[in-house]
């Protein structure tokens, strides 16, 4: 039977899981469709065989034929035009579950697993309209309801990268929690083989500030991470609950950050370059201990003929270049993360991708000071050399970048000890006179304790 593409292209267009999709993608899709009549009481599928295509009912009318666990009986459900049929099966490429009997002389549309695949790798928001079908089948009464030896309790969010789900370690009896990645990565051939090579370091960082990664589970055509649940939020959920960061809750989170990456920077033969360091993939419980994740889960946004990899906002303009990437990438992006927590905006903002991977590459970020006027020389400083757009002028000593990024301050070059408390105070809207008053009860004070103190001001002697 020919079937004109226009009608091929209606058809399709009236498909709920398509119904997003642009018209030019629909009518690319159309082009790769092949078709098959079937007469009453034919079978399309048979329970148990391997999942092979994906179809559209053009006409007609076919019978889906569950069995239960009571063989007598089954659960059936009638399918007519425009509804799909095996696209779970095809998609995490298992076997059928049912069988699938014509009720009338039917036509389906169908793609096949090569044009299948093609499809899916060309077109990323046909692979997410796909995660998104599988994610709503997974955790589900009915559905999805295991990876791996992992029972799924139920889904926790998602990115663009990822879906989070909560899930059951039914051999260690704890909650854990699996990222999946998304279709787009999953077929991303280039990108699974990264992941694939880097997937058992990963696995092996042991950091307290690095969240633990127990396995990564190969499943339903994509990739499972099974990781520590964490208690807490990212910084990014903070940051919009209750604004910008202060400079000491920034110095006390960017500090455990540095150390986790430098950690991470000299693991193994290698070292392992995070790619995506940003405030929503580093969690904070209500200890102030902060947690990195995401460590290899850097994907790739595509804007026509750019392929990189991260988040646009905090890319080192190497990545965007295409330049090979080493450690200093992650540097960039600890600048950009400093500067976003202190102010609250992010150094560079543009309408589209485009525009902002040029700002990237050739606009200098904003000063830092002009917009938060009470952060420190030693933190604006690090700020302005990390976003630097040549990777060689960017402080790359670990040492050197904790030692500014410590919770610990700095007074006239000296570390204050580790026995002493030292207290910054921060005096506005007042005048010299008031000011001695204060200090001369802050002495007081001091001395009734029985106190040993000191007490320094820029461009003074200690008294």
């Amino acid at each position: 039977m020919n079937i004109k593409i226009s009608d091929i292209t209606d058809t399709l267009t009236s498909v709920e899981i398509l119904k997003n999709l642009d018209i030019a993608i629909i009518e690319d899709i159309a082009t790769h469709i092949d078709t098959d009549t079937f007469t009453r009481g034919e079978l399309l599928v048979e329970h148990g065989q391997p999942g092979e295509r994906l179809f559209f009912i053009f006409g007609g009318r076919v019978e889906v034929i569950n069995p239960t666990h009571n063989d007598f009986l089954q659960n059936s459900v009638t399918l007519t035009r425009g509804d799909v049929i095996g696209e779970i099966s095809l998609l995490v490429n298992t076997s059928y579950t049912a069988d699938i009997i014509a009720q009338a002389q039917t036509t389906v549309l169908y793609l096949n697993r090569d044009h299948f695949n093609y499809l899916v790798k060309k077109y990323r928001i046909f692979a997410e309209v796909l995660s998104n079908l599988i994610t709503s089948r997974m955790g589900q009464s009915g559905g999805i309801n295991k990876v791996g030896r992992y029972e799924l309790l139920g889904k926790l969010g998602q990115g663009s990268m990822s879906t989070v789900f909560n899930a059951f370690d039914c051999e260690l009896e704890r909650e854990v929690a699996i990222k999946m990645l998304k279709y787009h990565l999953a077929f991303d051939a280039d990108f699974i083989e990264r992941f694939e090579r880097e997937a058992k370091v990963i696995a092996s960082l042991n950091h307290p500030n690095i969240v633990n990664v127990y396995e990564i589970v190969a499943e339903y055509s994509t990739r499972f991470i099974v990781m520590e649940k964490l208690p807490g939020q990212n910084l990014s959920v903070v940051q919009k609950n209750n604004g910008a960061f202060s400079l000491s809750d920034t110095r006390m989170i960017l500090s455990q950050l540095a150390e986790a990456l430098q950690y991470a920077h000299n693991h193994g033969d290698q070292g392992i370059v995070h790619r995506d360091i940003k405030p929503s993939n580093i969690v904070l419980d209500q200890s102030g201990k902060i947690k990195l994740t995401d460590f290899g889960v850097a994907g790739p946004p595509r804007d026509q003929d750019i392929n990189i990899e991260g988040t646009p906002s905090y890319l080192a303009p190497e990545i965007i270049n295409g330049e090979a990437v080493d450690y200093r990438a992650d540097i960039y992006a600890l600048g950009v993360t400093a500067f976003h927590m202190l102010s609250g905006k992010l150094p560079f903002s543009a309408p589209t991708l485009s525009d902002l991977l040029r700002m990237q590459i050739n606009q200098e970020a904003p000063d830092i000071v002009k917009i938060c006027p009470e952060i420190d020389d030693a933190m604006a400083t690090f700020i302005q050399n990390s976003m630097s757009k040549n990777r060689d002028q960017r402080d790359s000593e670990w040492e050197h970048i904790r030692k500014i990024l410590s919770p610990q301050p700095i007074i006239n070059n000296n570390s204050v000890e580790d026995q002493d408390i030292c207290l910054v105070l921060h005096l506005q809207n007042t005048s010299s006179k008031k000011t001695k008053r204060l200090l001369a009860a802050l002495h007081q004070l001091l001395q009734d304790e029985q106190q040993v103190y000191s007490i320094e001001m820029p461009g003074s002697e200690k008294e």
